[in-house]
């Protein structure tokens, strides 16, 4: 059997032997490459990946992918959708540092930080008055997509006193069977929600909130779903975090309730285009801090990584159900 590893990341010896325990005749071939079309898949029968080759005539012994991050939306349109070549996702390895970015980005607007690291480029004494911090106790945070990342970003934030709403496509279902590498976090059972929303009900859901996380996966239903008719819901005293893909708020829009002060302020780590390099229409936005899609990459990533590979192969292995298959017809 041979499993073939296209990434910046490489095996160590520890990890090759934990594998190949699992496998004894597994074969481990190591790749870094963009051109993935390019690749050898000759007898290959795992792709650990982040993106998917396309021209799967040349993949003949492919039965399994395991991609590197928690979405799936790069296989939009992918003719692997249209086989029964099972697709798995690194969900439930970025919980603990996305959330702790998304805690990080409320605390430095609850405490204006951007307003305050002018002192030193500045190097005035500011008006203190006008810094005055927001205490978050007793306000409210929706969560919009509550997996494993926002159901982390939920118990973290409670735990500044923050009363927490969440939005999911179905919220009839509360608890979460996802894996998580990050034992005691998260909120499998959904505890923490004070109240329970579905995409129809944005209207009653955003005009509650002081705080709005978008971590829900990019699929077409959820493309454009944070427009300007939307954000005009929310209080002009809000703000907004974007933790999962671009484009669920569309970027003009958002430079437009910007500028307008239709929101008071917002967070972004994630765009349509990237690398997203300048001349770009946010980089001149008031009132916006952007980060370069990096609150999932993390210390320690790889092995958490490892980690699920090696749960997946035995599941594979036994015939057993893989840990986060991609779902085609729901585009996650």
């Amino acid at each position: 059997m041979k499993l073939l590893l296209n990434t910046v990341f490489r095996f160590t010896a520890a990890q090759r032997a934990g594998l190949q325990a699992i496998h004894p005749g597994l074969e481990l071939v190591e790749e870094n490459t963009a051109a993935v079309d390019q690749l050898d898949g000759t007898g290959v029968e795992i792709l650990v990946t982040e993106q998917v080759p396309r021209n799967l005539g040349a993949w003949p012994s492919l039965r399994w992918v395991q991609l590197l991050s928690a979405g799936s939306n790069q296989l939009a349109g992918h003719p692997i959708r249209e086989t029964a070549i099972p697709v798995t996702t690194a969900s439930g390895t970025h919980g603990v540092p996305i959330a702790q970015y998304v805690s990080c980005a409320v605390l430095m607007l609850a405490h204006r930080m951007p307003q305050v690291l002018r002192y030193q480029e500045t190097q005035q004494w500011p008006n203190r008055l006008a810094l005055a911090a927001r205490p978050l106790r007793g306000l409210t945070v929706g969560i919009i997509g509550y997996g494993s990342i926002g159901r982390e970003c939920a118990r973290q934030l409670a735990a500044f006193g923050l009363r927490v709403l969440c939005l999911k496509r179905d919220p009839q279902v509360t608890r979460d069977e996802g894996y998580n590498a990050w034992p005691e976090t998260g909120d499998p059972e959904g505890r923490i929600p004070a109240g329970w929303f579905g995409p129809a009900q944005l209207a009653d859901f955003l005009p509650q909130c002081d705080y709005v996380v978008v971590t829900v996966p990019s699929t077409p239903q959820t493309e454009g779903m944070l427009g300007l008719e939307q954000l005009a819901f929310m209080k002009r005293s809000a703000h907004l975090i974007v933790i999962s893909r671009g484009g669920i708020v569309p970027e003009p829009v958002l430079a437009e309730a910007l500028r307008s002060g239709l929101l008071a302020g917002a967070v972004v780590d994630c765009y349509v285009k990237e690398p997203l390099n300048g001349p770009h229409d946010l980089f001149s936005v008031p009132n916006l801090i952007m980060t370069p899609h990096m609150s999932g990459v993390y210390e320690g990533f790889w092995d958490h990584m490892v980690g699920l590979l090696a749960k997946n192969l035995r599941c594979y292995l036994q015939a057993q159900p893989l840990l986060n298959p991609v779902s085609h017809r729901l585009g996650y």
